[in-house]
């Protein structure tokens, strides 16, 4: 390796304060091959309906994975006793992440609103962290490969031009002209 390469790096999974080194280990198992945990926090998962009322649906423990296979990072909340994936959400284009209190983070889901209520706030704090980071990362990333090839973008003002010609009714109701171009040619022969 030359002087100047800096070697490949490891990303480690991150356990849960609240549990053993060995239900840690456990825990790890569970993610799935080349699938790495980036914060891992004890947690209650709760749902608003369209009734705007708060639902527990599961407790667990909530991992912020990064999914190598998939190409994408999600929530995935896993039960440890069972050994099973609970709950899981990727983390979209846009992603909001919301902590209206240090123990409870909100965003929303792909069906509703989702909300996450940790059992220790300084795991939440490290989770809110690292959901944080990685949106900024992933927005930065995008802006720089958006803006890449010619510059940034200059914001372009539209406008809404009324044409009294050009009617619903004249392009719905009108004939088309059904003459064909092989048409025209024989003609002129």
């Amino acid at each position: 390796m030359s002087s100047g390469q800096q070697p490949p790096r490891r990303v480690t999974n991150v356990g849960s304060l609240l549990l053993t080194p060995q239900e840690n280990e456990s825990l790890f198992s569970f993610l799935g091959k080349k699938c790495v945990t980036m914060s891992s926090a004890v947690v209650q998962l709760y749902a608003a309906d369209r009734n705007c009322m708060w639902a527990k649906k599961c407790s667990g423990v909530a991992c912020l994975v990064k999914d190598n296979p998939q190409r994408s990072y999600f929530l995935r909340i896993f039960d440890i006793k069972d050994g099973k994936l609970l709950w899981e959400q990727e983390l979209y284009n846009n992603f909001v992440y919301n902590s209206p209190r240090g123990y409870f983070h909100t965003f929303a889901g792909d069906t509703c609103q989702v909300a996450l209520n940790f059992a220790n706030e300084e795991e939440a704090k490290k989770f809110r962290k690292a959901v944080t980071d990685l949106l900024g990362r992933r927005q930065r990333k995008s802006e720089k490969r958006r803006d890449a090839p010619n510059g940034p973008n200059l914001p372009m003002a539209t406008v809404d031009i009324k044409n009294p010609e050009i009617t619903t009714n004249r392009f719905y109701g009108s004939q088309v002209n059904n003459i064909s171009h092989t048409k025209e040619k024989k003609k002129k022969k």
